[in-house]
């Protein structure tokens, strides 16, 4: 069965996993992967375990490096080359199950300090790069040289200039600030807002989910902290309650382009919930688009406080611009709100959750399985069924 958000069970049972062959030729390992700067990194820390972390376009040489650095350090190396999130983030904790003393990234890497203390050092490659072909490209691109140009490379390629293409991104830029605008918007009309965990190896992660659960709160928003790894459109198709999601993460994983249409919600970025839900936060064109979630806590130059509660900031009437329809005030709520977790009592001396995702579940026609606790008689176990769906022992063969 296919649809929208799953694949077809058959793609799962014809799946081969065939081994990633070798990307570089043996003679250029030690140049790209800079193996005498990283086999002097680890004689310096005398390290006898070490992780290298790869992702997943350079597996191929991950057994050919980790070979050549153990014979020339003596360490033993582990691959981690199955990050449960971006692999531009350090993989602290496949690290640490792994014994490692330092690690060693490989690959475009955000350069976010680590949650733990750990030894690190970074190996962003070098890309071959053809010098003509780039001054021919920006020379036909930006003829006046009295203009101010900003010039972006990849990491691969800072030791000279990315590829021989330019392009001018204003068009794109103006794109992407629409889209901004209107998931600001989305946010503001939003009633539970999903929070995913997008990263827990990068420092002060437990602060920004801390701070972003406040927003929410002083907002009058639900909230609700989701770790699932990566976020994909089947994961996310599994909370239907939650009407925008905000993915917490490092720069590059904030930036990182989401499918058009292949999320149910919108997946959002902290500096957009920031802007939706902090009435304080300056005005749209005013405010700096933030990446890393670092800049909205305090001690950022960045960082907005809220407004008190008597503020008249939160009775400023708005409008939403998606439905037309007249936003009532949130509903400030101080910060040692039990929030989701709260409890109402009824008249009849009952106690029921007051939540959007239990109002949401009680108005499904099928809520899962009823366990009947002290309804049902108590019996002696019995033996089931053996064997697999297909085939049981106890069925004939047809």
């Amino acid at each position: 069965m296919e649809s929208t958000f799953s694949s077809p069970a058959e793609a799962a049972l014809q799946r081969e996993a065939g081994a990633a062959g070798l990307l570089t030729p043996p003679e250029d390992l030690d140049r790209v992967y800079e193996l005498e700067r990283v086999a002097g990194f680890v004689r310096d820390l005398g390290c006898r375990r070490v992780a290298l972390q790869f992702p997943d376009q350079l597996l191929g040489d991950a057994g050919a490096v980790a070979a050549r650095l153990e014979g020339t350090t003596g360490s033993k190396m582990f691959i981690l080359g199955d990050t449960a999130y971006g692999s531009c983030c350090v993989d602290v904790l496949g690290a640490e199950q792994a014994g490692a003393q330092a690690l060693v990234h490989f690959g475009p890497a955000c350069l976010s300090p680590p949650a733990r203390p750990l030894p690190v050092a970074f190996v962003l490659g070098q890309r071959s790069v053809h010098l003509e072909l780039c001054v021919k490209a920006f020379e036909a691109q930006n003829p006046d040289p009295k203009v101010p140009v900003v010039l972006l490379s990849e990491p691969g390629c800072a030791h000279a200039l990315d590829t021989g293409r330019t392009q001018d991104e204003g068009v794109r830029a103006g794109r992407l600030r629409a889209r901004r605008h209107y998931l600001v918007e989305r946010a503001r009309d939003a009633r539970v807002v999903g929070l995913l965990a997008g990263t827990l190896g990068v420092a002060r992660h437990r602060e920004a989910l801390a701070h972003l659960r406040n927003l929410a709160q002083a907002a009058g928003k639900r909230s609700y902290v989701l770790a699932l790894g990566r976020p994909t459109p089947p994961k996310l198709a599994n909370f239907p309650e939650v009407d925008v999601f905000v993915l917490l993460a490092c720069p590059l994983g904030a930036l990182a382009p989401q499918p058009s249409g292949g999320f149910f919600r919108p997946v959002l970025a902290p500096c957009e919930l920031e802007a939706a839900c902090n009435p304080a936060w300056p005005p749209s064109g005013l405010a700096p688009h933030l990446t890393h979630y670092a800049d909205l806590l305090p001690g950022s130059p960045f960082h907005v406080p809220l407004p008190p509660p008597d503020s008249e900031l939160w009775d400023t009437p708005a409008v939403s611009l998606i439905t037309g329809e007249l936003r009532p005030p949130p509903a400030w709520k101080p910060s040692d709100d039990p929030g989701c977790l709260a409890l109402t009592l009824r008249p009849q001396l009952e106690l029921a959750e007051s939540s959007p995702a239990a109002l949401f579940l009680s108005s499904r026609s099928w809520q899962g399985l009823e366990p009947r606790l002290g309804q049902t008689p108590v019996t002696g176990a019995v033996s089931g069924r053996r064997g697999i769906a297909i085939a049981y022992e106890d069925e004939g063969s047809s």
